[in-house]
């Protein structure tokens, strides 16, 4: 796994992000602020909530340009080969079934999965379940995650 391709592929899809959510900003406050929406009565809501959604619509893009700005500061200060798992870690993951997945952890924006090289590498935050039960294992370490009924587990097989 190619880690500085990784950190380029998830660069790309935060400032993807944030052009979306730049879009819809400006879509919902020129919804909100078109003279044809005034209410014409107290149950004409079409402004009102237009208004709403536009004010939701920048606060995600605030958190997307944080998020961006997270990953930015974690990159500045990634480690050369950590020994042990830790914010800004690609973890390579063996299941049970001897399939290998990846997981990156970090600061924000959980969720977002990257193709790195063909392969999948998911965005998972400390504070996820699975991020939680990596942080500060090494490698051959073995974690198991509870989903309901269902018991999963991973050996870390690499950390880069």
């Amino acid at each position: 796994m190619n880690k500085p391709q990784m950190w380029q592929q998830l660069f790309i899809e935060l400032k993807r992000l944030i052009n979306v959510a730049e879009l819809a900003a400006n879509r919902a406050h020129e919804t909100a602020t078109n003279d044809g929406n005034v209410a014409e009565n107290k149950y004409d809501t079409l402004g009102l909530e237009a208004a709403y959604l536009a004010h939701g619509q920048s606060q995600r893009l605030a958190q997307c340009r944080a998020d961006l700005d997270d990953f930015e500061q974690l990159k500045r200060r990634e480690e050369a080969m950590p020994l042990r798992v830790s914010l800004g870690c690609l973890v390579q993951l063996c299941n049970q079934n001897d399939e290998v997945c990846y997981f990156f952890i970090g600061p924000s924006a959980g969720g977002i999965k990257l193709d790195v090289q063909g392969e999948s590498v998911l965005l998972i935050t400390a504070q996820a379940p699975l991020g939680a039960k990596l942080l500060t294992t090494e490698v051959d370490d073995e974690v198991t995650l509870n989903i309901g009924d269902n018991s999963i587990s991973y050996e870390v097989t690499a950390i880069i």
